[in-house]
């Protein structure tokens, strides 16, 4: 089976699509209990549209949806689809259905009191945990039948296409043990291992278990304990296609209703992506984060048990998300950030899933609860204005060549080449007077002979290509609003240092850290530069 690509309509490029044109989404994913009443969501909604987002994504939570079996209850899903579109936003739902960081909690009371029909995953001292098994088809069929029904209300009623995705599920994956060890399961795994797993893991030579697979004797056909050593690889790529399997039913019966894209978000694994370092707390084998979900070592499980899901997302609280972002883009070159922390820390990560790896979207989580007063608030509404002027010049110019940039200790400098400029990004002076403010963040785009640069906490300079010196022809900041770029001012002079360099500092800074420069200009979301050669 191949990976499905949406419609014409769902994707302009490597974006999803807004009315024919990539649209990179710039969200802000509210809390969980933020869109179950309409004064919550009427609540969360503007606080997103006034810290300047473009997108909302809200759960879905099954309970409030199909209280009684069989009984829907839209209201809720109703008022998101119009609060988002009031305020001019766009709406992914999250479908919170069978599971929710893992566990069962937001399933309907009528699954959750009737163990026998809906039974839950065990542990290995035999303890029951608050999961329904995926190794049951009775979960699985009422969770696709009310999925079907929420694609199929969507599809009705949003003739403006205020939704431009669906989440399916939420970090999917099994806490407390690394395989699921109910009755289900163990008859599963003593059962021959599906042909499309076993193709998948062949498949992909830089997966963990490939290696376990070939050093057992790489064989076709078997039981799981026949085709793989025994240990936390094995039991991960089990419950991977078990959980796969699952959540393909439903979304194959929500995407037979509606064609929108669909994905899966993945609780990163505390250790590795493939085996490199990401440090993540929650613990580092299986079970200790959600064994089974949809992470590197298991992806390619993923995409063959699923192809309904347009793509694998990624929720990256880490600290060094670089080898985050690339794994999950190299998948099939869509990378999607539904969470990244909100703070100064997270802005910086969309500005280099944005720019350097071409972001899907970007989201952070929990902006919603934010006041004025919050510290970090004031950063993250700069990061989503910055990042809107960047979307909107990627909407109009999709193919343009972009770059994205993190400065910090390790990485205090970044060249960046253009065919017509390279630039040089600086964040100290070889003398010692300026004192960096980490981390510095920044997007630069191609535009003809020039280029936009976008970003906090840094400073630009030209770089020759030959004996010629080089330097600005132009410098024009602008300011951006309602996805329209307006000319703020013309930079020079004293702005410019005498025309060597641009400065794009924090907001209410000096043009430099550590410098008396009096004039201050960092307001602007975006700074055309091009140059010339004397």
């Amino acid at each position: 089976m191949t990976a499905r690509t949406g419609s014409a309509g769902s994707w302009a490029g490597g974006y999803l699509a807004v009315e024919g044109k990539p649209f990179p989404v710039i969200g802000a994913e509210v809390h969980n209990s933020s869109s179950s009443s309409i004064p919550a969501i009427e609540a969360s909604f503007t606080t997103v549209r006034e810290l300047g987002a473009n997108t909302v994504l809200a759960p879905v939570a099954w309970d409030l949806l199909e209280p009684s079996e069989g009984t829907f209850d839209f209201t809720l899903l109703d008022r998101m689809i119009g609060a988002a579109r009031e305020r001019g936003l766009r709406l992914i739902p999250l479908w919170f259905g069978s599971w929710k960081n893992a566990v069962s909690t937001y399933v309907p009371a009528w699954v959750k009191t009737d163990v026998a029909r809906f039974p839950r995953s065990e542990l290995s001292d035999g303890s029951r945990v608050e999961q329904v098994t995926p190794f049951g088809t009775a979960a699985r069929d009422a969770d696709a039948r009310a999925f079907a029904a929420l694609l199929r209300h969507i599809r009705e009623v949003d003739a403006d296409k205020t939704v431009i995705a669906v989440q399916v599920e939420n970090e999917i994956g099994l806490l407390g043990d690394s395989r699921d060890r109910s009755a289900g399961a163990e008859r599963a795994f003593a059962a021959p291992v599906p042909a499309a797993v076993i193709d998948a893991i062949a498949g992909d030579e830089s997966a963990p278990i490939h290696a376990e697979w070939l050093s057992a004797g790489a064989r076709r056909e078997g039981t799981w304990a026949e085709l793989f050593p025994p240990g936390d690889r094995v039991d991960e790529a089990f419950m991977a296609a078990a959980f796969a399997a699952y959540t393909e039913v439903v979304a194959a019966a929500g995407a037979a209703e509606y064609d929108v894209p669909l994905f899966v978000n993945a609780w990163l694994d505390a250790d590795s992506v493939l085996d490199g370092p990401v440090a993540l707390a929650g613990g580092k084998r299986p079970g200790q984060y959600p064994s089974g979900g949809p992470v590197m070592p298991v992806a390619a499980i993923w995409e063959a048990l699923a192809p309904s899901l347009h793509f694998l997302a990624v929720d990256a609280y880490v600290e060094d998300a670089e080898p985050v972002f690339a794994a999950y883009r190299s998948r099939r070159d869509r990378l999607f950030v539904p969470e990244l922390r909100a703070d100064v820390e997270g802005v910086a990560q969309m500005f280099a899933a944005v720019g350097g790896h071409r972001a899907v979207g970007v989201s952070f989580f929990g902006v919603d609860a934010y006041t004025a007063e919050d510290a970090d608030a004031a950063v993250v509404k700069d990061g989503y204005a910055l990042l809107s002027a960047v979307a909107t010049l990627i909407r109009r110019n999709p193919d343009a060549r972009i770059h994205g940039f993190v400065l910090n200790d390790e990485n205090p400098t970044a060249t960046l080449g253009f065919d017509g400029l390279t630039i040089q990004v600086h964040s100290r002076d070889e003398w010692g007077m300026v004192t960096p403010i980490y981390p510095g963040y920044g997007i630069a785009i191609e535009d003809g002979d020039g280029a936009y640069v976008i970003g906090r906490g840094f400073w630009i300079t030209l770089v020759p290509r030959g004996a010629k010196q080089v330097s600005f022809l132009s410098a024009t900041q602008y300011d951006h609003a309602d996805g329209q770029l307006t000319v703020a001012r013309q930079l020079n002079g004293d702005e410019t240092a005498g025309g060597t360099l641009i400065p794009f500092p924090l907001p209410g800074s000096a043009l430099l850290p550590g410098r008396a420069i009096p004039t201050r200009i960092p307001e602007a979301a975006a700074t055309r530069i091009s140059a010339y050669e004397y």
